[in-house]
């Protein structure tokens, strides 16, 4: 269900710092993510703005209040879509988005759809292991299984989350010490043969560094490390790669 709020009760919300956006636009969409029938926030629900072909635009994890906030680059007609595991997906209509320094209040409500679980493994319709590498292999051009470093799937994911790890947890379990993974005054830095810190992306957009020990890692399905030497045109100076279930489907 979305709703339409009043502008003034927006306004303050702040900016969630966790995806890189262009400071050129002033157009926004923003509002709060709750569960039906008063149920409260749903905190990290990961939400995007697309286009009418469905094309990702932006994307943003709900706070801990629920708060969400994305930033259009022009305007246009565009979705919100919201997922979060335990909750049905939501998908507005069209929303025509014509001031191009517009604020458009809307608000989401997520329908709970509890899964199965065996300690933390969820037991449920899961995309084939083989359908996520033809995914990730069209994305970026190459195949997963010839990479420098094997993907990270859903039920290794699982494992690390009975851990209680965060994606850096992740990183340093499984790709230390080919991978240095250390921290710095704008985050973790996740390093290859001492270049640069790997950008992380998220379905497809960059995150901000000092976001990523709050990435849910519970909605992420599979994780990719893409490096320089593995010839990615996509990637040519390589990536760590977030994807959701529903993205690769």
């Amino acid at each position: 269900m979305i709703h339409m709020t009043r502008l003034a009760a927006l306004v303050a919300i702040p900016l969630l710092s966790g995806i890189v956006v262009s400071p050129a636009s002033a157009q926004l969409f923003q509002g709060r993510v709750t569960g039906q029938s008063g149920e409260g926030p749903v905190a990290t629900a990961l939400v995007r703005l697309v286009d009418e072909a469905g094309e990702q635009l932006a994307i943003s994890i709900a706070d801990n209040a629920g708060l969400y906030r994305l930033q259009a680059p022009g305007p246009g007609v565009f979705r919100i879509q919201a997922e979060r595991l335990g909750f049905q997906p939501v998908e507005t209509p069209l929303l025509e988005a014509l001031n191009p320094d517009g604020v458009y209040p809307i608000d989401l409500e997520m329908t709970a759809a509890p899964v199965e679980l065996r300690g933390f493994t969820v037991l449920t319709d899961r995309l084939p292991e083989a359908e996520a590498d033809r995914m990730v292999r069209r994305i970026i051009g190459l195949s997963p299984s010839s990479l420098r470093f094997r993907s990270v799937d859903f039920a290794a994911l699982q494992d690390h989350l009975a851990r209680s790890h965060s994606l850096v947890d992740v990183m340093r379990w499984e790709y230390a010490p080919a991978i240095l993974v250390y921290e710095t005054p704008n985050g973790p830095c996740f390093e290859y043969r001492s270049q640069r810190c790997l950008p992380v992306y998220l379905n497809g957009m960059a995150l901000n560094r000092d976001f990523m020990p709050d990435v849910p890692l519970d909605m992420v399905f599979r994780l990719q490390v893409v490096t320089p030497t593995d010839g990615s045109v996509v990637y040519p100076a390589g990536a760590v790669l977030l994807y959701t279930e529903s993205w690769l489907r």
